[in-house]
């Protein structure tokens, strides 16, 4: 039954979020309040004054929230959340919602590792020539790409990205990592160029012993020597949520 719901739980959603939508859409009072709503929010974008645009910030949540509270579908999402927070909790807290630290460090006792290998291109082919997604040791867990950019994609989890077994032709390299949430941490090689470039709606950057927290904004980092170096690495990373260690070897 549990498992049941769970494969099931976001259907629910998705069904209960377009009734919402229709809803709100189709009565005239719900258009009208939450127009109000979003307006009041664009009007924060021109406010100077700090107390002024939380104030207008709040009404115009207030008038977005009131919208949705006034369509009878609400509480089936309600429904819906509450058995997520009931279903996927854990001793570390829940999988969907932040509890703690159970966001950056989730849910498993083993780190999924994926080492980065560059390799030369075979002529005339620009493809990714091998992607294997073996977690279970670092030395099977190796992910084969050619010379040109990098493009990683993760759902969650708490992972290990090894760049420092590879050694990076000349030039700049991209490395772009993608992510919703999770821990990362991103292995380096120290004797190269390298610029950072990290987004994060909510998390933490770690990197030469240092902290930085990140709340919607932008870390960047460039190596004293970058412009003058001849193998040079670009690393791009987004997450919605998690911490990011970068460390150099």
């Amino acid at each position: 039954m549990i498992n049941f719901l769970k494969n099931n739980i976001f259907i629910v959603i998705g069904v209960s979020l377009t009734l919402i939508a229709f809803e709100i859409f189709t009565t005239m009072q719900n258009v009208a309040i939450l127009g109000i709503g979003i307006l009041f929010l664009v009007s924060t974008s021109w406010v100077k004054q700090s107390f002024v645009k939380r104030f207008l910030f709040i009404i115009g949540f207030f008038f977005i929230l009131l919208s949705l509270l006034l369509t009878k579908s609400i509480w089936l999402l309600l429904v819906a959340i509450l058995l997520i927070i009931l279903l996927y909790r854990t001793p570390e807290g829940n999988e969907f919602f932040f509890f703690g630290e159970s966001v950056l460090h989730p849910f498993q006792t083993k780190e999924q590792y994926h080492g980065i290998q560059l390799v030369q291109p075979q002529s005339g082919q620009r493809s990714l020539l091998k992607n294997q997604s073996l977690f279970d040791s670092r030395e099977e867990n190796k992910n084969v790409y050619e010379w040109d950019d990098i493009n990683l994609v993760y759902i969650g989890g708490n992972s290990i990205i090894d760049l420092g077994n590879t050694i990076l032709p000349a030039g700049e390299n991209i490395v772009m990592i993608r992510k919703l949430f999770g821990r990362t941490r991103v292995i380096i090689p120290k004797d190269i160029g390298l610029r950072l470039n990290i987004s994060a709606v909510s998390g933490q950057v770690v990197f030469e012993s240092q902290q930085y927290l990140l709340r919607g904004d932008n870390f960047q980092w460039t190596s004293p020597a970058y412009s003058d170096s001849d193998r040079k690495l670009k690393v791009i990373i987004s997450i919605v949520t998690g911490d990011i260690e970068v460390i150099l070897l």
